[in-house]
């Protein structure tokens, strides 16, 4: 199968035949099966996976109608052909053996995150507390139900050096997570006479100011003693910040030889975490430390390659690395009979009767279903919004303007992109004779001097200072001069993935016309969730019905290398 045509027919990017051909030269191998593996396997890491499964079944690899005319080789003739290349003799490939290709580092990675998770299992049994003490601390922090969740993770976390929370949105994860912080500090206050140190983490600005927002607003609700308390940040950093990124690029001045000044880590939004950002994480973490790992595994995963988050709670299941993961199942912000939390358990669930009977309501004051054409209404709606948002010049009226609605495409670019979007709501405002004093944007890149991180809102001001002001929840606003910023864009319209960790009180969501591999039930549950009191889909039902029916996959050896890696005896603490 030549490159070069399945490039012409974008099945494949430069990057991908580039990549084929160099590690080709360097292998001293002119065969067309290994060139072809190399080059899959680079596209399959450019969209989230960590390998090229050579078993991959041809509808899951090729766009629907466009897949070439030649098949691939069968998976004994890729195998042969890659076993006997030297690129796969200690060279930069990796066939392991359920025979996916990996390029070396990503195939380290899993297997270092696998070695780290059995490292910190390989410790004596961590000792529980009294009993009588335990139960007490129980009963204050988390009430009188004794099979709760929330002190099924308590317990988890005082056995375990690792271990997870998970839950989707409204279910409690950091009022649990507050008060399970609180229970570690008080068992080491009263086993040592110190508190720990303690430190709170997420993967982007925004998210880590709402953890920080969130984890001060759950301290005032639970039963804890004042000084367990005031050693309880109540501000977040990105964990880019906390492993001290470097400016050149991805090396961080936290590893295992500089560690984390923390015993107690809680990283929030796990699914936004790439396999190469957990590795570093977990190498920094102090061997003793207790690592807090919450997230919502049915959200849209990591934007580079990996699916931590899922893969450790398939682990939890199906390997020796068992018992670490709580799920809620409660949710505390919707009431029962509210369409909108109903809506976001459908598609949960991936119930396309129920998403349908949802949709069709007509009475509902919180879920609105507007097709494609009445998309042009709905950007009126929305310029409404910005037309009163922009008109604050005062950044924290600005600000929380900006969390009260938001337009969210899957796409950036095309009819129902984020640019094309943006650009119709400036030109409705433009033409009413009401153009922005200031404009939105979002950062896109992370500048660790200026401590300004990928995620994070901020204003343009529309005088001639070309100044920007930046939201810091915990911190307030502050200004930098336009030039020094990062990349950016204009925030009119947002991805998906730009939301996530984001929670606006009404979303505007926006569908292409067309069904689209990037479509996924993840996507749209991602979506929909971020909506606290009102959601409105614009869209064909049929492109709803398909991305429920999809699951978003991403290829990783991750649970077999954590399999494989030194299995823990039962009363090892992990």
């Amino acid at each position: 199968m030549d490159l070069a045509e399945l490039r012409a027919a974008g099945l494949l990017e430069l990057l991908d035949v580039e990549m084929a051909r160099a590690l080709a030269r360097i292998g001293r191998t002119r065969n067309r099966d290994v060139e072809l593996a190399i080059a899959l396997t680079s596209r399959s890491i450019r969209r989230g996976h960590t390998c090229f499964p050579l078993g991959m079944d041809v509808s899951d690899l090729w766009p629907h109608g466009s897949a070439p005319p030649e098949p691939l080789p069968d998976v004994p003739r890729w195998e042969a052909a890659l076993r006997g290349a030297s690129l796969t003799r200690n060279g930069p490939l990796v066939l392991d053996e359920s025979n996916r290709l990996y390029f070396r580092r990503y195939w380290q990675l899993e297997q270092d995150v696998a070695k780290s998770l059995s490292t910190r299992s390989a410790g004596p049994p961590a000792a529980m507390p009294d009993p009588t003490w335990l139960e007490a601390a129980l009963g204050r922090l988390f009430g009188g139900n004794h099979g709760s969740s929330q002190r099924n993770a308590a317990l988890n976390a005082l056995r375990h050096r690792v271990s997870l929370l998970c839950g989707g949105p409204g279910t409690g994860k950091t009022t649990a997570v507050a008060a399970i912080v609180a229970l570690l500090a008080e068992r080491a206050l009263r086993d040592t006479g110190a508190l720990p140190r303690i430190m709170l983490l997420a993967p982007t600005g925004k998210s880590a100011a709402r953890l920080g927002e969130a984890v001060s607003s759950a301290k005032t609700k639970i039963a804890s003693f004042e000084r367990v308390l005031d050693a309880i940040p109540d501000q977040a950093m990105t964990i880019h910040r906390a492993l001290g990124m470097q400016p050149a690029g991805m090396s961080f001045r936290r590893d295992a030889d500089h560690p984390l000044d923390a015993d107690i880590i809680v990283v929030d939004e796990a699914s936004m975490v790439d396999l190469g950002l957990m590795r570093q994480l977990l190498d920094a973490t102090p061997p003793e430390a207790t690592l807090l790992i919450v997230g919502d595994p049915d959200q849209l995963t990591s934007v580079e390659a990996g699916s931590v988050l899922r893969d450790l709670v398939i682990a939890s299941t199906e390997t020796w690395w068992k018992g670490r993961v709580t799920q809620l199942t409660r949710t505390f912000r919707y009431a029962e009979d509210q369409p909108l939390g109903q809506l976001v358990a459908a598609i949960r669930r991936g119930d396309l009767a129920e998403v349908d009977a949802l949709l069709s309501l007509e009475s509902a004051q919180d879920v609105a279903w507007t097709p494609i054409e009445g998309l042009p209404a709905e950007l009126d709606r929305a310029a409404l919004h910005w037309a009163e948002a922009l008109a604050a010049t005062d950044p924290e009226a600005h600000f929380v303007q900006r969390v009260r609605f938001a337009t969210l495409s899957p796409y950036r670019v095309g009819p129902t992109g984020t640019r094309q979007l943006g650009m119709a709501m400036m030109a409705r405002l433009t033409a009413e004779g009401r153009g922005p004093r200031v404009t939105p944007i979002i950062i896109e890149q992370n500048n660790r001097e200026l401590h300004v991180y990928n995620g994070d809102f901020a204003m343009l001001l529309g005088d001639h200072s070309r100044r920007a002001v930046i939201q810091r929840v915990a911190e307030g606003p502050y200004e930098v001069a336009e030039s020094r910023l990062p990349k950016y864009s204009d925030a009119f319209a947002l991805s998906v993935h730009k939301a996530q960790g984001s929670e606006f009180d009404e979303v505007l969501i926006v569908l292409p016309e067309e069904d689209a591999p990037l479509l996924t039930r993840e996507l749209l549950y991602t979506a929909v969730s971020r909506a606290r009191k009102r959601v409105r889909l614009v869209g064909p039902r049929q492109v709803i019905a398909a991305a429920l029916a999809r699951r978003a996959q991403r290829h990783s050896g991750l649970v077999d290398a954590i399999a494989r890696a030194s299995r823990a005896p039962d009363q090892r603490s992990a």
